[in-house]
């Protein structure tokens, strides 16, 4: 077994989000590298903000349609046909650190994710749709931290 950990920094808009728009567009995390095929063992998040904001995380092994950065989250049909996972980020779920806010999804002592994918291109493809309205004081606030396991 091999983990290896993929890091995206999304593009915030810099004005409040409605709940229900698309937090940073289209995320994609390349783990081609590592393996086609494997498991998602957790999601981590870092809010340099503190804001411990809300998520509904949908996540895809095959590219959907694009939504744009403070879009509404629509989805096509073709796209719930591809949706590999949904995953809820709870204001519980976010800790404070020196300032900072982290959440961490799944590789608790209580079992990982274990999100099983098979990407064909090589990617993991993620949408945040807000729950609530998020509103960044810089554009890279937010650091997305997946782990997969091959």
């Amino acid at each position: 077994m091999r983990v290896n950990t993929v890091t995206v920094v999304p593009t915030l808009t810099l004005n409040a989000y409605t709940a229900g728009d698309t937090v940073g567009g289209l995320l994609t995390f390349d783990v081609g590298w590592a393996c086609m095929s494997g498991k998602i063992v957790s999601i981590a998040f870092v809010d340099d903000a503190n804001q411990k904001e809300q998520y509904t995380i949908f996540l895809y092994d095959s590219l959907p349609s694009t939504i744009a950065n403070d879009a509404a989250y629509e989805p096509t049909v073709a796209d719930l046909k591809l949706l590999l996972s949904t995953v809820t980020l709870a204001t519980a779920d976010w800790t404070t650190i020196s300032g900072n806010a982290y959440a961490l999804l799944g590789g608790h002592e209580d079992g990982a994710m274990d999100i099983e994918f098979f990407t064909p291109d090589g990617n993991i493809y993620m949408y945040l749709m807000a729950t609530d309205t998020p509103d960044y004081a810089a554009a890279t606030d937010l650091t997305i931290i997946m782990r997969v396991e091959y």
